[in-house]
């Protein structure tokens, strides 16, 4: 049975879809003894306090003023933040451009406008913005020159091909006059998925990308299969609101090799949210299990998320073949050398770092989980 704190979050963002009624929720908190402390803690995991916030401001008079009052406060913080963002990130772009760099906004703000109405109604907290991989020294040089720090510099100047063969961003931030850190992720791929099938931007979003378009929801919903389930299949609710929120407006085009993805968030939200969305094939019940598990669930303390996301990976993938290039992926993966291993150690060769890294990782089994 699931808690009632999980199953307000799931009836407010069924709200929030029009595929339940408020006076279903209604009935649901008349009837229970609800811990809103724990609520606000299950929304902020899940990155949906303004969804929630939005749907129970309209239950005022049966919802506690002291459960509503954080959702306030950060909602209230959120949309000053958001507007803040993008100025600055309006700025930013001019900027580059100026330097003959072409970028645009993706995700984030302009995601939220174009699906939610509204650019402080899905939390986000980076902002991101495309730009093309030949332009990456530009990038780095124009945001150092506006006193921005670059994640894993060293990484990068020392090792410039390795880092863009490996990474899909450039990270950079400083703290802010509001006493946070302003972070910005420059990227000029998609996530990597860890499975054959492997995306450039053009390939989702069109040739056109960076001409200043405005993306469509087919445009996001393709992104977001690759973003939302290929890369991190589907690991809280906005996620889930994401893909049912853009579906509405298809139906859309999917590459073969992503309809598994569009298939297991339609089981999933069709379950938790009731989306009325009809997979076309079958979607292994293990991974479901292990899925619907992660998102009901609090994680433990000791749990590995790696580790927990190479399983679900592996229950996804149907045949032994499949599986097997899953986990040589992996496997590649964990022995390849990244930005840790050559920050946190100085070698004459890059070669050098590969006999390294297995003890680094044999290290790390030792170390306590922070």
């Amino acid at each position: 049975m699931r808690q009632p704190e999980v199953t307000i979050l799931l009836l407010c963002c069924r709200v929030y879809l029009q595929t339940s009624s408020i006076s279903t929720l209604c009935t649901f908190i008349s009837g229970h003894t609800i811990d809103w402390q724990t609520v606000y803690k299950l929304c902020a995991r899940h990155r949906i306090r303004p969804v929630v916030y939005y749907v129970l401001n309209k239950l005022r008079a049966i919802v506690p003023p002291d459960a509503l009052k954080p959702f306030k406060a950060y909602c209230r913080e959120f949309s000053v933040f958001a507007f803040d963002r993008k100025m600055i990130t309006e700025y930013i772009v001019d900027r580059l451009q100026q330097h003959g760099v072409t970028a645009r906004f993706y995700k984030g703000m302009d995601f939220a406008q174009l699906v939610y109405g509204d650019i402080a109604m899905r939390e986000f907290t980076d902002m991101d913005i495309i730009i093309p991989e030949d332009q990456v020294s530009t990038v780095v040089s124009v945001m150092q020159t506006e006193g921005y720090e670059m994640h894993q510099e060293e990484y990068f100047s020392n090792y410039p091909d390795h880092f863009k063969d490996h990474i899909k961003e450039v990270v950079f931030g400083k703290p802010c006059s509001r006493g946070k850190w302003l972070s910005f992720e420059f990227h000029y791929r998609p996530p990597e998925t860890l499975t054959s099938a492997q995306y450039q931007f053009d390939q989702l979003l069109g040739s056109d990308y960076l001409t200043g378009v405005p993306f469509t929801h087919e445009d996001y919903y393709r992104l977001m299969l690759v973003n939302n389930g290929a890369s991190d299949f589907y690991p809280h609710l906005r996620s889930l609101l994401d893909m049912a929120l853009l579906y509405r407006h298809g139906p859309h085009k999917v590459p073969p090799e992503l309809q598994g993805f569009e298939d297991l968030w339609m089981q999933l939200a069709s379950g938790l949210l009731g989306v009325p969305a009809i997979a076309n094939g079958a979607v292994p019940d293990k991974t479901c299990q292990l899925l619907m598990n992660r998102l009901l669930h609090e994680p433990r303390q000791t749990e590995n998320k790696f580790l927990q996301l190479a399983l679900i990976r592996l229950s996804f993938m149907t045949s032994l073949k499949a599986k097997y290039a899953v986990f040589m992926r992996y496997i590649g993966f964990l022995l390849r050398p990244n930005g840790e291993d050559i920050m946190s150690l100085r070698l004459p060769w890059f070669f050098l770092y590969y006999f390294t890294k297995p003890f680094r990782l044999t290290l790390g089994l030792f170390r306590k989980p922070r």
